[in-house]
């Protein structure tokens, strides 16, 4: 059994989907909200099983010192320049299991959601800055290519009605 960081309150197994389809147990004090993730498990938790979390928690609880619920070690505040600032982390340097407060559970939610759109949305409109100037050069090419060919072959054509006069002509002039 397991004991909150924040309040020592007993940690409630949840259970939450993630992005790979199995489902993650995961811990949460029912009297600050707070959720213990082991290794691995707060980023794969889907974003919208966030809402499933919501419980009547206290505002304004102060956690003194953080201990970590499965070794007792202090835990540190994730520093992350892709995390925003007003998002709250801490980690075990030993288990490397996470504290989340549940406000900053969900603006970290939010955020991943919205990294995850950005870049579907990314991949389906983004190409390389320079492709489409390869793509009008590639097609004017074809375009010079065409006229090329038609000149060619209308070349062609004068040159075999030209031959085919001079046998007609070279016909007669033998008899």
């Amino acid at each position: 059994m397991k004991n909150c960081p924040c309040c020592s309150n007993v940690l409630i197994p949840k259970k939450v989907s993630s992005h790979y389809g199995v489902y993650l147990e995961i811990d949460q004090c029912e009297h600050c909200g707070g959720i213990w993730f082991d290794k691995y498990e707060l980023v794969s938790m889907k974003p919208d099983d966030v809402y499933s979390l919501d419980i009547d928690f206290k505002d304004n609880i102060n956690c003194n010192s953080l201990k970590c619920p499965n070794d007792g070690t202090s835990l540190k505040l994730l520093r992350d320049p892709i995390i925003p600032k007003d998002v709250l982390i801490y980690y075990c340097v030993n288990c490397f299991g996470m504290w989340v407060p549940i406000q900053s559970l969900r603006r970290y939610k939010e955020y991943q959601k919205e990294r995850i759109e950005t870049r579907k949305k990314q991949k389906e409109t983004s190409l390389p800055k320079d492709l489409d100037l390869k793509i009008e050069e590639i097609l004017s090419k074809n375009v010079e290519n065409n006229k090329i060919e038609n000149m060619e072959m209308e070349i062609s054509k004068f040159i075999s009605i030209v031959i085919l006069i001079l046998r007609i002509l070279s016909f007669f002039i033998r008899k």
